[in-house]
């Protein structure tokens, strides 16, 4: 069986985390779940499951499937949300890696406090989210 990917946020930067995994791993099993519609719809018509929901809610995440991913990249354009997603993905998944993708650089220290977060920053002249 392929790695299970989710990727929570398909913004500029959740797009740019698909489609490298996509071009490294075309096997890979990829998840996205977005609260918006039409990035939802933007993710299915490149070829992976998508889910409509928040990433703080465990609802969503179960139907996302959280609990069995390999991997979780966090990619949404708030770090507090980022957090949150990490606090509710966590007790769901407790072995599984995740990336969060960041925007203040004085976040990084709240998030590596959970040694199996991998913590990306995301700077000023990168593309929008």
């Amino acid at each position: 069986m392929t790695d299970h990917i989710l990727v929570i946020g398909y913004g500029d930067t959740g797009r740019l985390a698909v489609n490298a995994v996509l071009a490294a791993q075309p096997d890979a099993r990829l998840t996205v779940l977005d609260k918006n519609f039409l990035a939802v719809a933007e993710a299915a018509a490149n070829d992976v499951t998508a889910v409509v929901g928040d990433g703080r809610d465990r609802c969503a995440l179960s139907e996302a499937a959280a609990d069995v991913a390999d991997r979780v990249i966090i990619a949404v354009p708030d770090d507090l949300s980022a957090f949150l997603i990490t606090k509710a993905v966590r007790p769901l998944n407790p072995d599984t890696v995740i990336v969060a993708v960041i925007r203040e650089a004085e976040n990084h220290e709240i998030f590596s406090v959970d040694r199996a977060v991998s913590v990306h920053m995301r700077y000023p002249d990168d593309m929008e989210t």
